[in-house]
């Protein structure tokens, strides 16, 4: 679990960014000032920064070049946090040993594509359901929500939410075709140059490598029923992986590479 440091004395900014970290999986310290940020940094050692450039005690500023100066801390990335965005603020506090920028009011799917960038992948987020018909809008919600914490393009989050979709009610008709719930998990990885779905079940072993690819040149009344949904994942999606679950259940790995950034 990645370590971050706020640093802010703002107490209503600082709650408010905190908890919604935390509820991402990330392990957070609080400093209130400038020279607390300067010494929990050293004691602390997290794997992140964020530091509010309008502080007591030590202005931003003063903060980076400190902990930049001395060698326990100087690899620490620090995100300068700022509510101006005036010409200039975001190279000054470059100059100062920030590494990143980024202004206020915050964007939360902007800055943790910041903090996921830094540290080089992101937490796990995990949901998992009954295997019903109606579990399934959960389910998507979920893929949804992680995708616009990890900051996804549009296109992307479209391919890994249809990816998921086809996947989870696939799990839902055959690995539980007896009408016995059970659980569906949903695991969601962010890394450097990918995301990694992971959906395992604990129903009957199906595995879709082995199922043909439809017959698209042929016309609709002559293609068979089914197919089409793990054609269509195969598609939007650049790996799919099939390994049965010991005890019983599948585990099927979903990866989809992002687009390297321009």
């Amino acid at each position: 679990m990645a370590k971050l440091l706020i640093v802010e004395d703002n107490e209503l900014n600082r709650d408010m960014l905190s908890r919604r970290l935390l509820r991402r999986g990330y392990e957070v310290v609080i400093a209130a000032d400038g020279a607390a940020g300067v010494e929990m940094a050293g004691r602390e050692h997290p794997d992140l920064i964020l530091l509010d450039m309008s502080l007591p005690v030590l202005d931003g500023w003063e903060v980076a070049r400190r902990i930049k100066a001395a060698p326990a801390t100087r690899a620490i990335p620090i995100v300068a946090l700022t509510a101006h965005a005036m010409a200039g603020d975001e190279a000054r506090a470059r100059s100062a040993g920030c590494d990143d920028f980024d202004t206020k009011p915050i964007d939360l799917p902007r800055l943790l594509g910041k903090i996921e960038t830094w540290l080089g992948s992101a937490p796990d987020r995990e949901i998992t359901r009954d295997a019903l018909p109606d579990s399934l809008p959960a389910l998507l919600q979920f893929v949804a929500d992680a995708s616009a914490g990890a900051a996804l393009d549009p296109e992307t989050a479209f391919a890994v939410r249809l990816a998921a979709e086809e996947v989870c009610t696939n799990v839902i008709a055959h690995a539980y075709a007896g009408g016995t719930p059970g659980p569906v998990s949903v695991r969601f990885r962010r890394e450097p140059s990918a995301v990694v779905l992971t959906v395992e079940d604990r129903g009957i072993p199906f595995d879709p490598a082995v199922l043909p690819p439809p017959p698209l040149t042929a016309g609709w009344a002559e293609r068979p029923t089914g197919g089409m949904g793990w054609h269509l994942v195969r598609e939007v999606m650049d790996e799919v992986r099939h390994e049965p679950v010991p005890g019983g259940g599948n585990r099927l790995t979903l990866v989809k590479r992002l687009p390297a950034a321009s």
